[in-house]
C-alpha cells in the first residue's frame, strides 16, 4: 500500500481514497484523481524496474518524488492480481489493465474518470508460503491505517480517506489550498491541523505549537506539543524528509535535545518534524523502503533543531510581569522578574549551602538567566512565607496567589544557573584524583576530553588510568561526585556541560526531609520565583500555583 499511496502523491492527487478489503489480503484498492498514465506508461508500469520517474542518471543525484526504483507494481503483480484503470484529463476513454501472478491478461479501453484506480486482490494467491505468514486482518489493517497517517501527515494538501470493509475509520480533509510551495506561509498550520486530525487523542490541539525556521540548503515546521505534553517513550517523535517518514536518530536526538530541560527524565515530547532538504544533499537511495536517509549537512541540520526548540520554548516561561497574570498554556507559571539568590541554611543538615552560592551577585544572576528586567522589581512584591509541607514544599502567599515550591528543585536551579553562569579559573590539584574506568570508559573519556578542558577540568592518563589534574574552584570539595560522574555514562559530548552542572547541582541542593530557616526559605521562594525557567536541569516543575478564586471554587465558595 506504501508504494501505491507514493505513485498518487507523485502524480498530483487532490483527493486520495484507500479501501480495504480483510485487512487487505482480500484487496487493497488505491484511488486518486492525479494526472492519469498514457497507453504507453500503462503497458510499462508493471514490468520490473520500470519508472516513468528516473529519465538520466543525473535524476537520481535529485529525487524529487516519493517513488522512483520502479519494483512496486511489478511485485504486486507478481503476487496478487492487479486491475489499474486510468485516465488522463486530455483523454477521451479510460484504459484498463489486468495482470495475474505476473501473467498479462490484456489492456482495454473503460469508462472511467480523471485519475487512477489500482487494484491488488488476492494477496499472495500465487505465494501460498507467504500468504500463511499473513498477520490476522484487524492487525494487517492497523498496519496498513500506520501507513496511510505516515503518509498524510506530510501532504495536507490533499484530503485522503481510509475505509475498511465499507466502514470510513479515518477522513483527513485538505488542511492547505494549492500546493505547499505556493501557501508557504500557511504551511506551519495546516501541518499543525493535520497532525491533530490524525492523532486527536494524543496532539492535544490546545497544546500543540508551530516552531518554524529556515537554514541554508534546508527549512524545517514542528509540530510540537509544549512542555506539559511529553511521554514515557518516543513514539510520537516522528521525523518526516521531503514528504517521507524516515528513522533518523541524529534528528530525533535533536528534538530530544532541543526539550532537555523542560521534561521530567525519561520523558520524550510529543513532535512532528517535517524537514525539506534540497534533494542534492539527501540520499533516499541507501535502503529498499526508503526509510533511511544520509545526509551531507546533518551536523549543520542537527544544531539548528536544537536552537529552534530552545527558542521557541523559552518564551513560554515568561508572562508575569510583577508578578501579575498567568502564564500561556503550560503550568506551573515562573516569574519574569528575577533577584540574586543569597545562601540557604538548613537547619538539620550538616551541609554549608550558602558556600554553595557564595558570592553569587545580581550580574550573574542576569547573565545567567538571560534576564533584561529590573532585579530588584520582585522586592516590591509582599511574600509572606507559611511553613514547609510534607518535608519538601515551601508554601507561601504572594499577593492573590498561593505558591507550593519545590525546595529542592528550585535550590537545584538556582545552583545550575549559577555554575552555567560562572567562568572561574581552573587551579591545579595538588593530589590527582582518579578515575576508574574501563577500556570502554576510557575511549569515551577520550573522546570528552576537550570538552571538560572548556570547562576547566584536566583529564590525564598516567601508567593506564585517568586522573583528573586541575578543577575550577567551584568543584572543590565536590571532587568524588565528579569522578562518579565521569565515570559513568551520561550521554553525548555536546550536552556535557549541562549534564556535568545538572548532576553537581543535584548533589549540592537541599533535600526532601531538610528543615529550612524562615528566612533561608524566603530567600530560596524569591529565587525560585525570579527563574525564567521553573523547572529544575532534569525538567521537572518547581513549583505550582492557584490563585485565591481557583482555591474558592475548590471548596465551593464560587460556583
Amino acid at each position: 500500500m506504501r508504494e501505491l499511496l507514493d505513485n498518487a502523491l507523485d502524480a498530483g492527487a487532490g483527493e486520495i481514497g484507500v479501501y480495504l478489503r480483510d485487512g487487505g489480503v482480500g484487496s487493497i484498492r488505491v484511488v486518486d484523481d492525479g494526472w492519469g498514465m498514457s497507453r504507453e506508461d500503462l503497458e510499462l508500469c508493471w514490468l520490473p524496474h520500470a519508472t516513468s520517474k528516473i529519465s538520466s542518471d543525473e535524476d537520481l543525484e535529485r529525487i524529487n518524488t516519493l517513488g522512483f526504483r520502479g519494483e512496486a507494481l511489478s511485485s504486486i503483480a507478481t503476487c496478487a492480481r492487479l486491475r489499474i484503470t486510468t485516465r488522463r484529463k486530455s483523454d477521451l476513454t479510460a484504459l484498463h489493465l489486468a495482470i495475474d501472478g505476473g501473467k498479462l491478461l490484456g489492456t482495454a479501453e473503460r469508462q472511467g474518470g480523471g485519475g487512477t484506480v489500482v487494484e491488488a486482490s488476492d494477496l499472495f494467491f500465487a505465494m501460498p508460503g507467504r500468504r500463511r505468514f499473513l498477520k490476522q486482518a484487524s492487525a494487517e489493517s492497523q498496519l496498513c491505517r500506520t501507513v496511510f497517517v505516515d503518509k498524510a501527515l506530510a501532504f495536507p494538501a490533499v484530503t485522503m480517506r481510509f475505509t475498511v470493509d465499507d466502514e470510513l475509520r479515518l477522513f483527513l480533509p485538505a488542511t492547505l489550498a494549492g500546493k505547499p510551495a505556493d501557501r508557504a506561509s500557511e504551511l506551519g498550520t495546516a501541518l499543525r491541523d493535520r497532525v491533530i486530525a490524525a492523532y486527536p487523542g494524543v496532539a492535544q490541539s490546545e497544546l500543540m505549537r508551530v516552531m518554524e525556521g529556515s537554514g541554508e540548503d534546508f527549512a524545517a515546521v514542528i509540530v510540537a506539543g509544549g512542555p506539559s505534553l511529553y511521554r514515557k517513550d518516543r513514539k510520537y517523535i516522528h521525523v518526516f524528509v521531503n514528504g517521507r517518514r524516515i528513522s533518523e536518530f541524529a534528528l530525533v536526538q535533536a528534538i530530544e535535545y532541543g526539550f532537555a530541560g523542560w521534561l521530567p527524565g525519561g520523558c520524550f515530547p510529543v513532535a512532528f518534524l517535517f524537514l525539506t532538504v534540497d534533494p542534492s544533499l539527501v540520499d533516499f537511495n541507501i535502503h529498499p523502503a526508503k526509510r533511511e536517509a544520509r545526509f551531507r549537512n546533518l551536523p549543520a541540520i542537527h544544531r539548528f533543531l536544537v536552537e529552534l526548540i530552545g527558542r521557541e520554548l523559552r518564551p513560554l516561561s515568561v508572562s508575569y510581569a510583577g508578578l501579575t497574570g498567568k502564564v500561556r498554556g503550560d503550568s506551573p507559571s515562573p516569574a519574569e522578574v528575577r533577584r540574586p539568590a543569597e545562601g540557604f541554611v538548613a537547619a538539620e543538615r550538616k551541609v554549608d549551602f550558602a558556600a554553595a552560592l557564595k558570592g553569587l551577585s545580581a550580574a550573574e544572576v542576569s547573565a545567567a538567566a538571560g534576564a533584561a528586567t529590573d532585579s530588584t522589581a520582585l522586592e516590591s512584591v509582599e511574600i509572606r512565607y507559611l511553613g514547609q509541607a510534607f518535608s519538601l514544599f515551601l508554601v507561601a502567599v504572594v499577593g492573590e496567589r498561593l505558591f507550593l515550591v519545590d525546595q529542592h528543585a528550585a535550590h537545584e536551579r538556582l545552583l545550575f544557573e549559577r555554575l552555567l553562569a560562572q567562568k572561574a579559573p581552573s587551579q591545579r590539584l595538588l593530589v590527582p584524583f582518579a578515575i576508574n574506568a574501563s577500556p570502554e570508559e576510557g575511549n569515551r573519556l577520550a573522546r570528552e576530553q576537550e570538552a571538560l578542558l572548556k570547562l576547566g577540568i584536566t583529564l590525564e592518563q598516567d601508567a593506564g588510568r585517568w586522573l583528573i589534574t586541575s578543577l575550577p574552584e567551584s568543584f572543590h570539595g565536590h571532587e568524588e561526585s565528579l569522578v562518579e560522574f565521569l565515570a559513568g555514562n551520561h550521554g553525548d559530548a555536546n550536552l556535557l556541560e549541562r549534564e556535568l552542572y545538572a548532576t553537581l547541582a543535584c548533589h549540592l541542593a537541599v533535600k526532601e526531609g531538610d528543615s529550612l530557616e524562615p528566612a533561608a526559605a524566603l530567600e530560596l521562594i524569591r529565587g525560585a520565583l525570579a527563574l525564567e525557567n521553573a523547572r529544575c536541569p532534569h525538567g521537572r516543575p518547581i513549583w505550582f500555583e492557584l490563585s485565591r478564586e481557583e482555591l474558592y471554587r475548590l471548596v465551593g465558595r464560587i460556583i
